[in-house]
């Protein structure tokens, strides 16, 4: 039996793991994310494997970790939410720390697009993606069974609203409803209350929403004009209204691509909620060792 160690690197909580071939969990560590200080972040890191080392009596074969900010290559870019401006060399000092392991560095949308098809709601599709719909958008793709190791977000995908540029999470994520409300004159506490107002057939409400799910359903239809996917494991926030939009963005998303034959756009419940950043960082040490 394999293990390995996952890494799921947020910017509020960090957690790292033991886990085996079959993402069961033997032990897990947490502790408040380090800001801005990556040489630290590192050597907590270092400190919570030992920990569960300790705990679970186990040796690992390799790294996966899951980070929120640009990854290419396991270079870790710009992480905002770590206040790391211009990234730091993670993966340099796990090679040197733990000479022989394998190690795997990815943005934590990738990780997350891979263990959902490799265990998750994507299971058996070659060509899928991962989508959360939450405080913003975050985005992971694999096709014909491998990863893209895509560097950002897709909510930094442009969409253009009044004749102005906008990147896409910026109106159609969790936070960005409650934005585009405030522009279209609408004052909402957040996405659940505007949800709320649709379900109640307000007017102004329905009629924001028109813009919202065409805006959102352009993003959905580009990428599947991209990638010809599958399936969509979906999550995050605003998901949890899905009973409000789903039919719809469906519906719309399909229609815009109709023309072409492609695949039909199909929107699931991701598998992987609260452990999807173990999960995926794990699915991503295994995906290492078994290249």
């Amino acid at each position: 039996m394999k293990n390995v160690v996952s890494i799921d690197c947020g910017g509020t909580n960090l957690r790292v793991a033991i886990l085996d071939e079959n993402l069961n969990i033997h032990a897990v560590k947490r502790v408040p994310t380090v800001h801005g200080d990556g040489k630290k972040l590192f050597d907590t890191i270092v400190e919570l494997i030992d920990e569960c080392q300790k705990e679970c009596s186990l040796s690992f074969d390799a790294i996966g970790m899951s980070i929120c900010g640009i990854v290419y290559h396991n270079k870790v870019g710009r992480c905002g939410n770590l206040e790391l401006e211009n990234g730091y060399d993670f993966y340099s000092l796990f090679k040197e720390k733990y000479p022989g392991k394998a190690i795997r560095i990815a943005n934590d949308g990738n990780c997350s697009a891979y263990v959902e098809y490799r265990f998750g709601a994507n299971k058996g599709n070659k060509d899928s993606a991962f989508i959360t719909i939450s405080s913003g958008i975050g985005l992971g793709i694999v096709t014909n069974g491998e990863m893209l190791d895509l560097p950002m977000e897709g909510g930094r995908l442009a969409l253009y609203y009044k004749g102005e540029r906008y990147e896409t999470e910026y109106l159609c994520s969790g936070n960005g409803i409650k934005r585009l409300c405030h522009l279209e004159g609408l004052e909402v506490e957040n996405a659940a209350a505007f949800f709320d107002l649709c379900r109640k057939k307000d007017k102004d409400a329905m009629r924001i929403y028109d813009i919202w799910i065409h805006l959102l359903a352009t993003f959905f239809s580009n990428l599947q004009l991209l990638f010809n996917l599958e399936s969509y494991a979906i999550s995050g926030g605003a998901w949890k209204s899905k009973d409000v939009f789903k039919n719809d963005l469906e519906r719309l998303a399909n229609e815009q691509i109709s023309y072409w034959h492609l695949n039909p756009i199909i929107l699931n419940d991701a598998a992987y909620k609260q452990d999807v950043g173990l999960a995926g960082a794990a699915s991503l040490a295994l995906y290492e060792l078994e290249k």
